[in-house]
């Protein structure tokens, strides 16, 4: 992690579960990280625990508001220059699609999940390249953005739907990036279940006996990918608990 000392991070809802974890870690590996969430006094917390030679700044921002997200990055820009890492963490589940749904929640998982990624994406990628600087964009994907299991309930919703959407958008972003040659890595994190505050709205049986990965596994599988070399690119990596 030497390469990115004293580098600015963003990490999108890092109140708690992967986010808290990952700007946790970046902080403790030397990177200046501004962790955003709706609820920045968690992230405030959070920045009291840092061991290592970076820092935390907590940032307030809802990422279903375009002015929020903007606000936050002018912020940025204007305190650090722009961003060399963005995770971008932030997401939510709605669990039913035929049933017990609103067209607010299609509207919601969407706007949170893919429509908040492009507008930083777009606007972090335009900041490197006018800095003509190198950087690293993770998405936090999931394995159901990779297929959808058959099970005997239903449980997922549009979620799928918005976590597929992400690796069309990447594979989009890195034909850019390499048509005008910039340095820049992308990398979809596939994690399977992990136990998070999330997966309390599965409310089931199921959930409750599959295997689950901790947050540690995913911050680690997160620093291998932004320790590789100018020469490596990670362009996704699939991360499973061991069945039991």
């Amino acid at each position: 992690m030497e390469k990115w000392i004293g580098k600015v991070a963003l990490v999108t809802g890092a109140s708690t579960g992967i986010g808290q974890d990952v700007a946790l870690a970046l902080a403790n590996a030397g990177m200046i990280v501004v962790g955003i969430a709706r609820r920045a006094e968690l992230v405030t917390v959070l920045s009291t625990q840092v061991t290592g030679t970076g820092k935390i700044y907590a940032k307030k921002c809802d990422v279903s508001s375009e002015t929020e997200i903007m606000e936050t990055l002018s912020w940025i820009r204007r305190e650090f220059g722009g961003v060399d890492v963005l995770i971008n963490n932030a997401g939510i589940y709605r669990y039913h699609f035929i049933t017990q749904s609103e067209t607010s929640d299609f509207r919601d998982t969407f706007n949170v999940n893919v429509l908040a990624a492009c507008i930083f994406i777009r606007e972090i990628v335009n900041d490197m390249k006018a800095r003509e600087s190198y950087g690293h964009i993770v998405l936090l994907n999931s394995l159901l953005g990779k297929r959808v299991p058959d099970v005997s309930v239903p449980l997922f919703g549009v979620y799928p739907a918005s976590k597929f959407a992400l690796v069309g958008l990447t594979e989009v972003l890195r034909q850019e990036l390499n048509f005008f040659k910039l340095p820049i890595k992308v990398t979809n994190v596939h994690p399977g279940m992990v136990e998070t505050d999330m997966i309390k709205v599965f409310e089931s049986a199921l959930a409750e006996r599959l295997p689950k990965l901790q947050v540690k596994d995913i911050t680690a599988s997160i620093i291998h990918c932004l320790e590789t070399p100018p020469e490596v690119r990670i362009d996704e990596i699939t991360v499973m608990p061991t069945m039991k």
